[in-house]
């Protein structure tokens, strides 16, 4: 088994390295380390293979991995994948957890068999790269400044998001035919169909899929397809000048108000806001 050693690879004054992997050709197979990580899925989809079982993981999910685990990527049925990966000592989530104090659940997050995972909306996880690539700017030379905003990102993004995981472990591996179903419903002209695309391809009772769902995902089917057409319009918004209506039609919701609904329990802004906002924080990247 390989183990990756924390010596070996991230700088001691600063006890963290931030890299950007455009595919997962560029990861190594198998293995364990002696450090902590997490990762933010960027663009794509990726079956993660974690102490055992396989996970599909969309877009936009956040995972913290454990220095007990033992992991490796493979690629998805529908392509490659773009992650940013965040390493850190075993000392600084010993000292964050300590900041934390007890009322936060460290304990319940080290539980579980697989790792706390969790799905970021789109705004949060350009906030989430936002943050990283903020590292990137701060010069070489000042690791101690380096050292102090990594710090300070672990801080937000643990009581902000990987807290809430402690209570939403899903103790199962997802099986093949369901990992096949999701990856399928990715592409366009089965997510815009909606759950009779799914009910085709699974060949497979309403009621068993949601089942299944629910104990995969924790979601309902219906839920897991809106979220594909959020998805897929929130592109359309920041890389499009497509009108808001042919953008709801375009992802198969052809109830406009609908979409403005299901965007704003998202978001918490309406698609034109989102759009605007999008496309500043993008001019700030």
């Amino acid at each position: 088994m390989l183990k990756l050693l924390a010596a070996d690879g991230i700088d001691p004054e600063i006890q963290a390295h931030y890299r950007l992997i455009t595919s997962i050709n560029d990861t190594v197979g198998m293995h364990t380390h002696d450090f902590f990580e997490l990762f933010l899925i960027l663009k794509g989809s990726i079956v993660h293979v974690i102490n055992g079982k396989r996970q599909l993981l969309q877009e936009n999910t956040l995972v913290f991995i454990r220095d007990r685990d033992v992991h490796c990527y493979e690629k998805a049925s529908d392509g490659d994948c773009q992650f940013i990966n965040l390493s850190f000592y075993k000392e600084v989530i010993d000292e964050l957890f300590a900041f934390l104090g007890t009322g936060f659940p460290s304990d319940r997050l080290f539980e579980p068999e697989l790792p706390p995972t969790i799905l970021l909306s789109k705004t949060e996880k350009e906030y989430v790269r936002y943050r990283l690539d903020q590292m990137n700017v701060i010069p070489s030379d000042e690791k101690l400044v380096v050292k102090a905003e990594v710090r300070a990102l672990l801080t937000d993004l643990f009581s902000r998001y990987i807290r809430i995981t402690a209570e939403q472990d899903d103790p199962y591996g997802q099986p093949e035919w369901f990992l096949t179903l999701c990856s399928e419903m990715r592409k366009k002209e089965h997510f815009t169909r909606g759950t009779a695309a799914l009910l085709q391809l699974s060949g497979k009772s309403h009621a068993y899929l949601c089942r299944m769902f629910k104990l995969h995902l924790k979601i309902s089917p219906t839920q897991f397809i809106n979220e594909l057409r959020l998805s897929y319009a929130e592109n359309l918004l920041l890389n499009t000048d497509m009108d808001i209506l042919d953008i709801s039609l375009e992802t198969g919701l052809e109830n406009v108000s609908y979409f403005y609904e299901l965007f704003k329990r998202r978001h918490h802004m309406t698609p034109y806001r989102f759009r605007q906002f999008g496309r500043i924080m993008r001019d700030k990247l």
